[in-house]
């Protein structure tokens, strides 16, 4: 309630500054760096939040799942979400339904985590909501996260932050580039490196890191321009990597705000990416012609606690590898037909995905017989069985290709503007998976035997799977210039997932297809007297053949084409300078999802809600430079979420305070204070995560954060 007035106040303070406004600096037309037609923020209809590098240094936000959190219809307490839409679509299923791209590089695998990834020297980032199917293809079905860092220039500059916190934080940041060979060769350095604690505590390990966040970001770019502006290379090279523990503590032993966690095995994981990226661009023909490389690696290793407590319950252990190498070419070109401007783009896509995975999980006898449904009371069977375990190793090498050809163009006529595009994506997927089974005890070999001849259990096996899919995908829309600067717009057009190949531990494996949906969507927007940019859009998506689990329990996973359901909602933006020292921003998301037809064994879930899907989102906030100081407040909303498609145990809704305050102390010395989280809200992400009876472990928001650091620029 209390963000609402505040959009009412900050709707009122517009109304005031539209009346009352001071002169102004123009209004800046900003390419979406993720719109391959080169569209402005104001000449496009798709919902667009953003934020450029002066915002995102000034709010103190330090990573990417902070900056997109301030933006309408954006969900980040456990998994990014777009729309109400999770990362890895409302039950699971094949690909991701939304795109990562860090300086023109698709993150693939778990190196897609935008939490706690640097946005240091960071000079774009946008979130594209809805489908983005024709603009990126492949999983993209409820929109993209796009990253983009500064370039290399001729202009030498040199850049640095260091700072200090409580959860014995603290991080140290350089930048810094110009001219190797004037206005030939341009190069630009940067890295950060940070540590912390964290905010959980582990009393059987005595470790108080549990909860820690340790990693570094190093990028280094080369700009070669040995013929002026009639062509450049891009070569960009990143070194990511992200050491963290979990977010999970207990709450039945101690209240989940002690922010405890009992594990008596280790909880950690790494995330190491590299990746590389040759940007061409050239004038040919008529055209500005884009020839991409990139190439990514991410590595991703975890051990963790099975149980989350102090018994020994088994624990995972695993090592997850994602290549990708994608090859893109595209023109862009401006042109007059029938004396009317045409701008368009055509492109071809090919990429190579592969994935090899190696898992090994260690459980209680007790645990499995319970899944399985073998328990008739659950406490027998752990006094039975909990001592004995079973092992299962999971290996799978994937390999996917995927061709692609794809337009759009935009013509204008008098004072209204046509868009079409059209994308061909062809995709083959094969998969090799292989299982072992073992037990530590006789007793435990035995049970997995019986549960294998029983038809209970997969047996162990090797299968080498494929599938193919292909896909069109259409778009169309029209947009009207009200006045110089406003523009309302509608929008249809078909996004999908691909398929993919699944395995359940009791049913072996199986293919599936891809999901589709029908998205509309109206627009309007524009800039008022006052600087402030004005965007909102309604949309409406119909989603058919959705990938849903009907699998029995967490060890069948199995995914079938059968459901279908309903999107609808609106978002609304603003931000701009209303004067020369005071920026404001301000959005607001509502989101309405429901299952039409979802029937697994568990129950009918048909007119349920999506798991984790926020119904409303609101962030307000304002950055003030007066003289040497600049103080950033930022006020942000997310409404509580159902913790599955069962719609019975919920996520707690956040509303979280943040800022930045800086002086100047001379040129290129700046004292700052930041803070997260500051009135110190405790709140679930995720509920009631159960594996051991009667206890239970949930996932909480992070605790208040603050420091102090010196930055500055050369």
């Amino acid at each position: 309630m209390r963000v609402k007035v505040m959009v009412v106040a900050l709707a009122g303070v517009m109304a005031g500054w539209a009346v009352h406004a001071e002169e102004t600096d123009p209004i800046e037309q900003v390419v979406i760096t993720g719109d391959k037609l080169k569209r402005t923020e104001i000449d496009s209809s798709a919902s667009v939040g953003a934020r450029n590098r002066r915002q995102i240094a000034e709010s103190g936000m330090t990573s990417l799942d902070e900056v997109a959190a301030q933006m309408a219809n954006v969900g980040t307490a456990e998994n990014l979400s777009i729309r109400g839409v999770q990362a890895y679509g409302p039950t699971g299923g094949g690909g991701k339904t939304i795109t990562l791209v860090v300086d023109g590089v698709p993150q693939d695998g778990f190196g897609q985590d935008i939490a706690n990834l640097s946005v240091w020297d960071a000079d774009r980032v946008e979130v594209l909501r809805g489908p983005q199917s024709t603009n990126q293809g492949r999983n993209s079905l409820a929109g993209a996260v796009v990253l983009k860092t500064r370039d290399p220039s001729d202009v030498r500059d040199f850049s640095y932050r260091v700072s200090a916190g409580n959860q014995n934080a603290h991080r140290v940041a350089l930048a810094g580039g110009g001219a190797i060979v004037d206005e030939v060769l341009a190069g630009r350095i940067t890295l950060e490196q940070r540590k912390r604690d964290g905010d959980v505590y582990n009393p059987t390990r005595d470790d108080k890191r549990s909860n820690h966040d340790d990693g570094h970001t190093l990028r280094g770019k080369l700009r070669i321009t040995p013929w002026g502006d009639n062509y450049q290379a891009l070569v960009t090279l990143v070194d990511d990597k992200q050491e963290q523990g979990y977010n999970t503590v207990e709450a039945v032993k101690v209240p989940a705000s002690a922010r405890e966690n009992f594990s008596n095995e280790p909880r950690n994981t790494e995330n190491h990416t590299r990746s590389a990226a040759l940007e061409q661009t050239f004038r040919a023909f008529g055209s500005d012609i884009t020839l991409l490389t990139t190439y990514s690696h991410n590595r991703y290793t975890r051990i963790q606690d099975y149980d989350g407590t102090e018994l020994k319950q088994g624990y995972r252990d695993g090592e997850n590898i994602d290549r990708q190498w994608v090859q893109e070419a595209r023109a862009n070109f401006d042109t007059q037909v029938f004396g009317n401007k045409l701008k368009g783009v055509v492109g071809l896509y090919y990429s190579q995905q592969y994935y090899a995975g190696d898992d090994l999980f260690t459980v209680p006898v007790s645990y499995v017989l319970g899944l399985t449904g073998q328990c008739r009371v659950q406490a027998t069977c752990d006094a039975l069985y909990g001592a004995d375990f079973i092992n299962r190793r999971q290996m799978q090498d994937n390999a996917s290709k995927t061709r692609a050809v794809y337009s759009e163009a935009d013509y204008v006529v008098g004072k209204m503007t046509l868009t079409a595009g059209i994308r061909f994506d062809g995709e083959r997927q094969n998969r090799i998976l292989q299982s072992e089974t073992n037990g530590t005890s006789a007793l435990a070999k035995q049970v997995y035997t019986q549960l294998i001849r029983g038809g209970i259990f997969a047996p162990d096996s090797v299968q080498d799977l494929s599938t193919d899919n292909s896909v069109w995908l259409p778009k169309f829309g029209v947009r009207y210039a009200l006045a110089p600067e406003w523009g309302a717009g509608l929008t249809a057009q078909r996004g999908y997932r691909t398929g993919g190949v699944d395995y359940s531990y009791q049913r072996g494996s199986h293919s599936y297809g891809p999901e589709y949906t029908k998205n509309y969507e109206a627009s309007l927007k524009g800039a008022m007297d006052n600087g402030l940019v004005v965007s909102v859009n309604a949309y409406r998506v119909n989603w058919t053949d959705q990938q849903v689990d009907v699998g029995a329990n967490s060890l069948d996973t199995y995914f079938v084409n059968a459901g279908s359901s309903r999107l609808q909602g609106l978002e609304a933006e603003l931000r701009g300078k209303v004067a020369r020292n005071l920026e404001l921003f301000g959005a607001m998301g509502l989101a309405r999802t429901r299952f039409i037809d979802f029937v697994a064994p568990a129950g009918d879930y048909s007119g349920h809600q999506f798991a984790r899907s926020p119904r409303q989102t609101q962030s307000v906030g304002f950055s003030w430079t007066p003289g040497r100081w600049m103080l950033n407040m930022n006020l942000q909303h997310a409404s509580g979420t159902f913790m599955d498609a069962e719609n019975v145990d919920r996520n707690d809704g956040h509303t979280l305070l943040g800022g930045k305050a800086t002086y100047e102390v001379s040129k290129g010395v700046t004292l700052f204070a930041y803070g997260s989280n500051l009135t110190n809200q405790t709140y679930i992400t995720a509920n009631k995560l159960v594996s051991v009876t009667g206890r239970y472990n949930v996932a909480l928001g992070a605790a208040r954060q603050f420091g102090f650091g010196v930055q500055g620029a050369l």
